[in-house]
């Protein structure tokens, strides 16, 4: 072990179906009640009132799926790989698993400090019958505009911002089962935030009122 340095499991995770619904603070509560029943060597915060050391990387908006999400746990000694996912997978739900893990190294840098891009997939539906030709031509649009602006809110003010150069990419996949795949690749973190709700925002101002809503929407990675 380097001086200074840490052992600690990455472990990639999904949430999906009715856990879509859970909160933030609900996930973190049933990783730290999961990895006690686990019996795996966590390492605790010192002080009067310790604290598992368990952090998330980016949480989730309350309704949206994860394929691959990102939690770290710091490790009072190392472990295999294999035992912490043989003896956390039993205590987690079935629509939140952990699908691997990795034991590092870290110093005092967040393990997550580096990632800058978060993928996702917008299942749309549409009523009209041209709803998809529609989607496509409003796309290109957006995508040849020199600035998208949005308003955020702020706990203090309402502000605008332009969005367009951190959507680094976008497309539409074909249509299937009624429904068709808008697949983004967004900046993530300060200054470069930009949220799917934001660019579906931007593609509906280019459509007719109401001719597209988003079914579900899923983030597949992080990097």
């Amino acid at each position: 072990m380097l001086d200074g340095q840490r052992p600690y499991a990455r472990l990639t995770y999904c949430k999906v179906g009715r856990l879509r619904w859970l909160g933030h603070l609900d996930i973190s509560r049933a990783f730290e009640r999961a990895l006690r029943r686990s019996g795996l060597p966590v390492a605790y915060s010192q002080g009067f009132n310790p604290h598992m050391k368990l952090s998330f990387a980016h949480p989730l908006p309350v309704g949206v799926e994860g394929l691959a999400e990102l939690c770290a746990v710091d490790l009072a000694r190392e472990v295999s790989p294999r035992d912490i996912g043989k003896k956390l997978l039993p205590q987690l739900f079935d629509d939140l698993q952990v699908a691997s893990a990795q034991v590092l190294m870290r110093g005092r840098r967040s393990p997550f400090a580096d990632l800058s891009v978060a993928s996702y997939e917008l299942f749309l539906s549409g009523e009209s019958p041209r709803w998809p030709q529609a989607l496509d031509e409003a796309l290109a649009s957006c995508l040849g505009a020199d600035e998208l602006l949005v308003q955020r809110q702020t706990k203090r003010k309402s502000v605008q911002v332009d969005i367009r150069p951190y959507i680094y990419d976008a497309r539409l996949s074909s249509e299937a089962e009624g429904f068709v795949t808008l697949e983004v690749e967004l900046g993530l973190g300060e200054g470069r935030l930009v949220k799917p709700e934001e660019v579906f925002q931007c593609l509906a101002q280019a459509l007719p009122e109401g001719e597209v809503a988003v079914a579900r929407t899923v983030r597949t990675g992080l990097r």
